[in-house]
């Protein structure tokens, strides 16, 4: 009894088995139509780079985007950050800015804005930051230190040198990123050394002061005990200075180390297949989805042949 329902359907569609393999027939032809004449292939180019940060106690562990990245070291939060800023409108404006040339299939040349607006027949820019987004393939490993990136298009070579050209902005962005964080703590270190310094006129100005009103403080031990704190006091503060021109220092070393921060392990390549799914995948799945449709097909046409037999 459990299997009549399967008997019956079985039933059904061979009553209609003619019906049924000319609607699978036609979905099997619009299916090749569309793989081998409507289908637009697409590449995509990937490339790897590697965050070479150091750990710093200078570091903040705020990111500038407003992430909260807690307690990580350097380069976990400098790819976590990096990201951030691949994705942000701003590293999308500057791709636009700087007007990059990028050579097609027909070494034809175009720049980054052109080639993106023909791709989507708008000069919108959120519209070209959203075709952008979708092109773009994206991850990254905070432990390792590694960002993937991958950029998607019609032809191989374009794949390619776009993702050259988004190494190259990527680059510029995250040094950018870096030298702005040394320049901050440079802008910090000279108040700072500004504020220390004023102290220190004032110290000095009591000191003579001090001298100027006692001159035998040298006989009384508590004058003398005063004029030890002035001293110990000034003491401090030329420390203070000193070392505050040694991180001073250190963050302009640090300026110019930033380039070797950044290093591609694997350069973009020119991609040899095509984007998943292949042709094969892609007409088995449609010829699937094309078999449970004429089923539906003949099983609706039963059922209105049965009721016009009613009627």
């Amino acid at each position: 009894m459990m299997f009549e329902p399967i008997k019956e359907l079985f039933n059904i569609l061979n009553s209609e088995k003619s019906f049924l393999m000319k609607v699978f027939a036609v979905l099997t032809v619009i299916s090749l139509m569309y793989i081998f004449l409507l289908r637009v292939p697409s590449y995509t180019s990937n490339a790897k780079i590697f965050i070479n940060s150091k750990d710093s106690s200078l570091t903040t562990n705020q990111s500038f985007l407003g992430g909260i990245l807690g307690n990580q070291s350097d380069g976990a939060r400098d790819v976590q950050i990096l990201s951030e800023i691949i994705i942000g409108n701003s590293f999308f404006n500057q791709l636009v800015k700087n007007n990059i040339i990028i050579s097609s299939k027909d070494n034809n040349e175009y720049s980054f804005e052109t080639w993106i607006s023909n791709e989507i027949n708008s000069n919108n820019i959120e519209k070209m930051h959203a075709h952008f987004l979708k092109i773009l393939s994206m991850s990254y490993d905070s432990k390792r230190q590694l960002i993937t990136i991958g950029v998607k298009a019609n032809e191989r070579d374009t794949a390619k040198n776009l993702s050259n050209l988004l190494l190259t902005q990527i680059e510029k962005s995250y040094f950018s990123y870096k030298n702005s964080l040394e320049k901050n703590k440079i802008n910090s270190i000279l108040l700072r050394v500004n504020e220390v310094e004023n102290s220190l006129l004032s110290i000095q100005n009591k000191i003579t002061l001090f001298r100027q009103k006692n001159i035998d403080y040298e006989k009384s031990p508590k004058l003398l005990i005063e004029y030890e704190n002035f001293l110990r006091e000034r003491l401090i503060l030329e420390q203070t200075i000193g070392t505050l021109y040694t991180q001073k220092e250190m963050s302009e070393i640090e300026m110019k180390l930033n380039k070797d921060l950044f290093l591609v392990i694997d350069e973009p390549y020119l991609p040899t297949y095509k984007d998943a799914p292949s042709n094969r995948n892609l007409f088995l799945m449609l010829e699937f989805i094309a078999f449970f449709i004429s089923i539906s097909f003949a099983l609706i046409k039963h059922e209105l042949s049965t009721k016009r037999r009613e009627l």
